[in-house]
């Protein structure tokens, strides 16, 4: 049976960081017999899905094969959590409000270049 993404990815992941087979499931609080399911594509980590991720500092999407990207880490970083509870205590208005001032800044950062060609010819209409 061919490897999953999430199996070759997890396999990858902890043999990067030379740990075992069981120092992650001990780390998952799980039997060593369940991780190798893990990465042999036997079962998918659904319960242990985010703790990997975190562990891993990848996102969910990477480990599940969603996202082609290892670069696509959840930063460790409170700051950007305390914002993120923010946002979501928000009404949908204010949401919508913040949403938008996030685009407009998006479309005026160097390397977005689709997204200010689309701003100037906008404002060109004006």
């Amino acid at each position: 049976m061919p490897l999953t993404a999430t199996a070759l990815r997890l396999r990858i992941l902890r043999t990067e960081r030379h740990l075992s087979q069981q120092e992650m499931a001990d780390i998952l609080g799980i039997t060593r017999t369940a991780y190798n399911k893990y990465e042999n594509g036997a079962i998918q980590p659904t319960l242990n899905v985010k703790k990997l991720s975190r562990f891993f500092n990848v996102s969910t999407d990477y480990l599940l094969g969603m996202n082609a990207d290892p670069a696509a880490t959840i930063p460790n970083d409170a700051h950007l959590e305390a914002q993120i509870k923010k946002y979501l205590a928000l009404t949908e208005t204010h949401r919508e409000i913040v949403d938008k001032l996030i685009d407009g800044l998006y479309k005026k950062e160097p390397g977005h270049t689709i997204y200010v060609q689309k701003a100037q010819r906008d404002d060109e209409r004006c």
